[in-house]
């Protein structure tokens, strides 16, 4: 084929896994879009609540973590409920208020305010009131954009086998049948790699991340008004940066079959390896020491299994050549 006939090919996969990008896209947005963005805030509401029930308890001067306090506790997070500080106005004030109960006129609020004694003589009581829990936009078209980016990611996910096979016959036809082979049978390992990447960051590191980034702000007392669009972008880094960062071992498996590393120079540089991968748990994690080893343990384990596929899985012909590897 002339390298026209290899363009026009490779428009003409490209518009295949587009067309069925749309379509996945559609899917997402009147079935998936509005349930994920939910689910993606189940485990932000439930860290709130018990960073709010953990800051009351100690603004009263209770121990969160003492075992007298875990009913109210308990019945704070599950309630969503704050503690508040009120001041009661005395009755002989509230007397002077219409009959029925209503303050509808803006005189009677103004004679009440004047009436008003010194602050030191109201009456100081704290009561617990329910408070919302959600994300907030500032812009009008804020959650529309959300909901139409995440259709777009659930549409790539549903649409991606199509994609990934319109896209593979194009590379295919160039290759060897032993190279395509290759293909086959690393294709499913990484993918699994990424899957598992991904589930371990949203239901295990996901929680302790915002329970930390929340805790810090405590520290600091500074109140959060989380954003839809921020938070909804940090939900799916994170977990992506997980699956990113699980390939390691076919990466290591790739560097050594192409001749650029060899398994001795794995094995012996492994203390700068595990250096390397705690660096790159603080860069693609928010920097908290949970979430960073969280990342550091399993990516050290994977570096070893790495090694072992370099050393144990057998070689077949070299890739983009018909001679087989000399070992």
């Amino acid at each position: 084929m002339t390298f026209g006939e290899h363009l026009e090919e490779l428009r003409g996969a490209l518009g295949k896994a587009i067309v069925w990008l749309v379509g996945g896209t559609l899917i997402g947005i009147v079935f998936f879009a509005a349930p994920l963005i939910r689910y993606i805030q189940t485990p932000l509401e439930k860290a709130i609540r018990q960073y709010q029930a953990d800051r009351d308890l100690t603004r009263l001067n209770y121990d969160p973590k003492a075992a007298e306090v875990q009913p109210l506790r308990q019945l704070m997070m599950d309630s969503g409920l704050v503690w508040e500080l009120v001041y009661d106005i005395p009755e002989t004030l509230l007397n002077q208020l219409p009959s029925d109960g209503s303050v509808g006129s803006p005189v009677d609020i103004s004679k009440l305010l004047k009436s008003l004694p010194s602050p030191d003589q109201l009456t100081p009581r704290y009561q617990l009131r329910r408070q919302a829990i959600g994300l907030s936009s500032l812009k009008m078209e804020e959650p529309f954009m959300i909901w139409m980016k995440a259709g777009l990611i659930i549409g790539a996910v549903i649409a991606s086998p199509m994609i990934f096979y319109h896209l593979w016959s194009f590379v295919a036809a160039g290759l060897h049948s032993h190279e395509r082979k290759y293909v086959y049978t690393y294709l499913p390992i990484s993918v699994g790699l990424f899957v598992g990447g991904v589930c371990l960051a949203f239901f295990l590191v996901l929680h302790y991340v915002i329970t930390f980034l929340l805790a810090f702000n405590a520290q600091l007392d500074v109140e959060v008004d989380l954003r839809l669009s921020y938070y909804t972008s940090f939900v799916l880094m994170l977990p992506l940066g997980f699956g990113v960062a699980f390939q390691l071992p076919l990466v290591m498996l790739f560097v050594e079959r192409i001749g650029l590393v060899e398994t001795k120079a794995f094995v012996d540089s492994w203390r700068i390896a595990i250096l390397v991968i705690a660096v790159l748990s603080v860069v693609l994690t928010p920097a908290d020491v949970t979430s960073m080893i969280a990342m550091m343990v399993p990516l050290v384990i994977l570096y070893f299994l790495g090694i072992a596929m370099c050393k144990y899985l057998p070689r077949g012909r070299g890739m983009g050549s018909e001679a087989y590897d000399p070992r």
